[in-house]
């Protein structure tokens, strides 16, 4: 069973640790490159004369770039343009001047301009240039060669080689190494870590030697000869100089050779020892050892080479404070561990606390939140991981499914956000994430007679026949992603998979089941069978009949679809690959509606039928939709149903009916291929966890136009006929949105606040996948109702785009973020959910609020501007 992390944090009740605060992630992914930085280009026409420009956004290569004084920005490729930091032209002698169009418009004002920008603006770094934009994941290489530090020995080094980048964590092996070292993995901001060549440009005392238990390379001639081979070697990968720098803000200690302390066991790294000062290396680093093995620490690794931010040292008492067990010295024999005693006994002096470096204490994580972690005894194994508990800079991890908990610091590069290894492609180890089983009722052979009586019945394959029109209530994308057929098997058993697949193909699942839920027996030949559902995270069932004859299947599936207002052969017993019986790709869409054309049940209705509510004849009339609104119903366009990662889309069920329709449709088509074109394709990394195709599950939802109406007539109360009515509707509609969680499935309402102030978001809003976020009629409604959104939002300007979020409930605090981002409406409009988290370094929650917002404003400018042709 795959492992999906949104399902077990919801499942847990638990949240992930925030994906900012993994430091060592973060530079993996950081380029050198961000936002507002300055640089100097060339000219479009005249590649000799450059002119500043400012970066408004980061894409890898790509940079989104405008030049200071101008209006508009473009695309700029930096692997083939000329660009260079700020002074370069300076340095080089070349010419700086703003291109003509910049000149003639802002004239004298140009000198001011720059200067300003000089001011507040950052120049991008040579080195971030020369790189091409590549972050220190895609510079690795395999095959590169790095010298490594030994762990308790600061000035003895040895060369390794890359044998696999995992998202900057690198699988290394020791040149020339035997079996007694094995590989190792290492991430690469590591400080033991350093480039190829680090140890001969130092020199002595910095030395080469092999880190094994006897020294292989001793002799002087075997030595020269492996580090000329290890040099041969590294002519093929050569690694940058600059990848690997040690840690430029150690400060210097205070420490002494003799002074007691307390120090984390590497050994189980979840104790805590009595430990000792044993070597004073430098002003910067020292040797710790754990009391117990002062004579053999080289033998067993067990000390720290430390620092005095080190975080696994601590002055004595600090596990006491903190109620953790310290674990005695073994010359303690009797009672409980006292310190003032340990010291006259060994004759030492305790570390004073200010030689222990500040640590900042922890914020952003709390208890129970959930992490990846590498088994620090085993760095092999990443584990599902807990937090249990929270001291100070230190985190209790608990290892699942293991059970093993152990202690580590903040800044561990052994700990990853959520979705790490999915986004890289390493295997994580996970918990049992299978429900148990209920305990079996007491009648079991009476059950297990009935099944075994049902299995007498056999089913041949049921095909899903895609080409077929599927309905208002089922997701075309989601049925093109079903399998071909079920089947065969026992009777009872097909039937219930091919309905459960229905269900999780469709919009409204919950919806669904209760339209498909009999109450009383069933009729004679069926059977009722129990079904699932889930809406947000409230699981539903209902007991659903279905035929007990093989002789009957046909008739069965028939006549599911025709309630589903679908083809009648959209699944059956029968497949038609080609050409279906029925010409369903030809006739009117509405022949298979059953003389009406809602989607769903009115506001306010109990089974399909309205509460006690006298309703005007003239009210009644209006609420009828037209009968040429229906003639259009199969609006989902082929893009929006066959978007990138999905099958490829049908030759037919999917166009317009009308020649018209067809030529405007391919003319929209043309148009927004045209559009896109024009922007280069961007490739973007995540800290850890996998973002959604925000742009491929918006398509999955598209509506076109005379949807629009037809939801809009049937599912909204016209605020023209009466003021008091609306706002009772509104006040009803508000409650019954916030209690939905609350509610059984016979009282789940078809429609939404069709007030955009009025919608109520959370950060346990379902993913944009899920169809109840961006329900059509919702996004709609409110773009009939919204009558100060006029202007074409293409032609907004950032000041009316702050306004429209500040008027907003939900995105006012985002308003002054996106007017400092200088976000016109063009831009708004092209903003994506990665794009919001990872350029405009945004919080999931508040960029899921405005993902809401952008998706409603992009479907009143397709509705209103669009398809009417406008611009």
């Amino acid at each position: 069973m795959e492992f999906d992390w949104n399902n077990y944090l919801e499942d847990t009740k638990s949240i992930a640790v925030p994906e900012e605060l993994f430091s060592h992630v973060e530079a993996s992914l950081n380029n050198g490159i961000k936002q507002g930085m300055l640089l100097e280009v060339c000219h479009k026409n005249n590649p000799d004369v450059y002119w500043i420009a400012d970066i408004t956004m980061v894409c890898g290569h790509l940079l989104r770039i405008k030049f200071i004084g101008a209006e508009t920005d473009f695309w700029c490729d930096i692997s083939t343009t000329k660009v260079h930091p700020l002074g370069w032209c300076g340095k080089y002698d070349e010419l700086v001047e703003p291109p003509d169009e910049i000149n003639d418009r802002c004239g004298d004002t140009i000198i001011e301009i720059m200067k300003k920008a000089l001011l507040v603006g950052k120049s991008v770094s040579i080195e971030a240039l020369n790189n091409k934009g590549l972050s220190p994941i895609d510079r690795i290489k395999v095959g590169m060669k790095v010298e490594i530090q030994n762990v308790i020995d600061p000035y003895r080094y040895w060369i390794a080689t890359v044998r696999e980048n995992v998202g900057g964590r690198l699988l290394l092996r020791y040149d020339g190494a035997d079996e007694e070292l094995q590989q190792f993995w290492i991430f690469f901001c590591n400080p033991r870590l350093s480039s190829f060549g680090f140890v001969t440009n130092k020199g002595s005392p910095w030395q080469f030697k092999y880190p094994g238990k006897v020294n292989k390379f001793s002799c002087k001639n075997k030595l020269s000869a492996q580090l000329r081979q290890s040099a041969e070697e590294s002519i093929k990968e050569p690694t940058p100089a600059d990848l690997f720098q040690p840690n430029p803000t150690l400060e210097a200690h205070s420490f002494a050779t003799g002074m007691k302390l307390e120090a984390l066991s590497p050994l189980d790294m979840n104790t805590f020892c009595p430990a000792t000062v044993t070597k004073i290396f430098n002003n910067l680093q020292f040797l710790v050892v754990i009391d117990d093995h002062i004579d053999d620490y080289e033998d067993t690794k067990m000390a720290w080479m430390c620092d005095n931010m080190h975080p696994y040292i601590y002055p004595i008492g600090w596990a006491q404070r903190n109620k953790l067990e310290l674990k005695p010295p073994k010359i303690w024999t009797e009672g409980a561990f006292d310190w003032e005693e340990y010291l006259s006994m060994t004759a030492s002096v305790p570390a004073p606390d200010y030689c222990f470096g500040n640590k900042d204490l922890l914020k952003g994580i709390d208890v129970n939140m959930k992490l990846e972690a590498a088994n620090p005894l085993n760095h092999e194994e990443i584990h599902v991981a807990t937090v249990e508990s929270i001291v100070e800079h230190m985190l209790y991890v608990e290892l699942l499914p293991i059970g093993e908990k152990y202690w580590f610091s903040q800044d561990s590069d052994l700990l990853f956000p959520v979705g790490w290894c999915d986004s890289n492609n390493y295997e994580l180890h996970i918990p049992d994430t299978n429900p148990k089983e209920p305990p079996k009722p007491i009648e079991e052979p009476k059950t297990i007679k009935e099944d075994l009586k049902s299995t007498e019945e056999w089913c041949d394959r049921i095909f899903f026949n895609y080409k077929c029109y599927a309905g208002p209530s089922i997701s075309r994308n989601k049925l093109s992603q079903l399998p071909k057929a079920v089947g065969p098997g026992p009777l009872l058993l097909v039937l219930k998979e091919v309905l459960n697949k229905i269900i999780s193909a469709s919009y409204k699942p919950a919806k669904l089941l209760k339209d498909w839920e009999t109450e009383g027996p069933p009729e004679e030949g069926m059977r009722l069978e129990m079904l699932r559902a889930k809406l947000k995270t409230r699981p539903y069932h209902a007991y659903v009949p279905i035929v007990t004859s093989s002789d009957q299947v046909e008739s069965f599936c028939r006549d599911v679809c025709v309630k589903l207002q679908a083809c009648p052969t959209l699944f059956g017993p029968v497949e038609y690959p080609e050409q279906c019986p029925n010409m369903c790709q030809q006739v009117e869409k509405s022949t298979f509606h059953n003389g009406t054309e809602r989607r769903g049940r009115p506001k306010g209705s109990v089974n399909g039928r309205r509460k006690k509510k006298k309703v005007a004849p003239e009210k009644r009339e209006k609420e009828q939709p037209p009968q040429e609104v229906e003639s259009n119903r199969d609006g989902e366009s082929v893009e929006s149903e066959h978007s990138a990662g999905s099958t490829p889309p049908s030759e037919s069920g999917t166009r317009p009916n009308s020649p018209d329709s067809v030529s405007d449709y391919k003319r929209s088509t043309r148009r927004k291929r045209e559009i896109k074109s024009n922007y280069p394709k961007m490739e973007m990394k995540t800290r850890g966890a996998k973002l959604p195709n925000f742009a491929l599950q918006m398509k999955e939802a598209h509506w076109n136009k005379k949807d629009v109406e037809t939801i809009y007539s049937n599912s909204c109360v016209s605020k023209k006929q009466n003021n008091a009515d609306s706002d009772t509707e509104n006040e009803t509609n508000e409650s019954s949105c916030n209690s939905r969680d609350a509610k059984n499935i016979s009282d789940v309402s078809d429609s939404e606040e069709p007030e955009l102030k009025k919608l109520k978001f959370s950060t346990n809003d379902p993913l944009p996948s899920d169809n109840k976020m961006f329900e059509k009629h919702t996004a709609m409604t409110w773009i009939k109702g919204k009558g100060k959104l006029a202007r074409n939002p293409l032609d907004w300007s950032v000041d009316d785009v702050y306004d429209y979020l500040s008027s907003t409930d939900d995105c006012k605090l985002i308003a002054d973020k996106m007017k400092q981002e200088e976000i016109d409406g063009q831009a708004f409009i092209m903003l994506d959910l990665p794009i919001i988290t990872h350029f405009l370094h945004m919080k999931k929650e508040f960029a899921m609020q405005l993902c809401k917002h952008i998706t409603m404003v992009r479907w009143y400018y397709i509705v209103n501007f669009e398809e009417n042709g406008e611009t």
